[in-house]
C-alpha cells in the first residue's frame, strides 16, 4: 500500500470515528506495532509533513479556520453580519456548521486581493448535505457579489440537485471574467468522490496560465474530460479561440458564507435559493491555482492537524 493510500484510508477511519473509546490492553502478541493517529501536540514535530499554513503562504489570501467564531486571519476580516451559524467539533479546532438561515457575511475592503482574483484555490474540509431534485432550495455555499448578475455575482460555489436517492453530492461554480464572451464559468458535475454526509478534503483551481480547471479529493485530482478542465473565453466559433486566461471581476464589495448573497441582502425570496446545511473546516483561499504537487502537499499537511 502506498503512502497516498494510507492517507487515504486515515481519513476514512478518522471520519467514521468519532470516539476513540476503547482502552487498549497488554498486547499479547509480541512484535505487534500499531501507528497513533494523534495529531502532534505545538511541541512536537509534523511527521515531516509541515503546516498547511506553510504552503504556498505568498498566494494564501483569505483563511477562515472557523474555531469558534467565522473570522478571517490573514487579513483580519470579520463577518459584519451573520445568523444562526454554529461551530461544532470539526476536523481541526471546530467547524462552521450551517443551517436553514445561517450565514456570515463580510466587507470586502479596498485592496483586499479576494476582490481581483486573477486565478484561484479553494481548499476545505467538506462535509455536505444532499440537494435533491424537486426539491427547493439549492444550497448557497461561498459567493463575492458583484457583476450585472445577481444572481451568481463574481464567484459562487454552491450544488446542483441530485436524483433521490444520489449517490454522490453535485458541486458546481461559477466565476466570472468581465468583457469575455463567455464572462460566466459555469463548471458542475457529480463524482462518486463527493461523498454525501462524510468529510472529505476538497480543493478546487483554476490556473490563469493554462486556462485550466481542477478538482481535487484528499490529494488526489479527479479525472474530468477537457469539456470541465480547458477554460475558452467563447465558443468554438471564435477563431482563433481564446483561453480564458486571467478572470476579472467586477464591482466585487462582499463575500458571503453559507447562503446566497440576495437572500442573504433581502433582495430575493426565490425558494430555490437555500442555505448550507452542512459543515466546512479549514477554509483557505489563494490567489493562484496550486500545483498538483503543492495540493498533494497540502493534504498531507492538512491530515497531520487533525484532532
Amino acid at each position: 500500500m502506498n503512502y497516498k493510500s494510507m492517507l487515504n484510508q486515515f481519513i476514512i477511519m478518522k471520519t467514521r470515528l468519532s470516539l476513540w473509546g476503547v482502552l487498549f490492553g497488554t498486547l499479547l502478541l509480541s512484535g505487534t506495532i500499531f501507528l497513533s493517529c494523534d495529531k502532534d501536540d505545538d511541541n512536537g514535530g509534523d511527521n515531516g509533513n509541515g503546516d498547511p499554513g506553510e504552503i504556498a503562504t505568498e498566494n494564501l489570501v483569505a483563511y477562515f479556520p472557523f474555531d469558534g467564531d467565522g473570522n478571517e486571519e490573514i487579513n483580519n476580516l470579520e463577518a459584519t453580519a451573520s445568523s444562526s451559524v454554529s461551530f461544532v467539533e470539526g476536523r481541526r479546532g471546530q467547524a462552521y456548521q450551517g443551517a436553514e438561515s445561517a450565514y456570515l457575511l463580510y466587507d470586502l475592503p479596498s485592496g483586499n486581493k479576494l476582490r481581483t482574483l486573477e486565478a484561484f484555490t479553494f481548499s476545505m474540509w467538506f462535509y455536505g448535505t444532499p440537494a435533491i431534485d424537486g426539491v427547493p432550495p439549492v444550497p448557497g455555499i461561498i459567493q463575492i457579489n458583484g457583476t450585472t448578475d445577481p444572481v451568481w455575482g463574481n464567484l459562487c460555489l454552491t450544488q446542483d440537485r441530485m436524483p433521490d436517492p444520489a449517490d454522490s453530492l453535485n458541486i458546481k461554480i461559477v466565476f466570472h471574467k468581465e468583457g469575455a464572451i463567455w464572462n460566466n464559468q459555469f463548471v458542475g458535475f457529480s463524482n462518486n468522490k463527493f461523498i454525501e454526509n462524510l468529510w472529505f478534503h476538497l480543493v478546487m483551481t483554476y490556473d490563469n496560465v493554462t486556462s485550466k480547471y481542477m478538482v481535487y479529493v484528499n490529494g488526489d485530482a479527479l479525472n474530468l474530460n477537457e469539456g470541465i478542465t480547458d477554460r475558452w473565453a467563447a465558443g468554438d466559433d471564435v477563431v482563433p479561440r481564446p483561453p480564458l486566461g486571467n478572470l476579472a471581476f467586477s464591482n466585487a464589495t462582499q463575500m458571503a458564507i453559507g447562503g446566497w448573497m440576495q437572500k442573504i441582502t433581502g433582495a430575493s425570496t426565490d425558494e430555490w435559493m437555500g442555505y448550507f446545511t452542512g459543515k466546512m473546516d479549514e477554509l483557505r483561499i489563494y490567489d493562484r491555482g496550486l500545483t498538483s504537487d503543492e495540493v498533494d502537499s497540502l493534504f498531507e499537511a492538512e491530515v497531520n492537524q487533525l484532532d
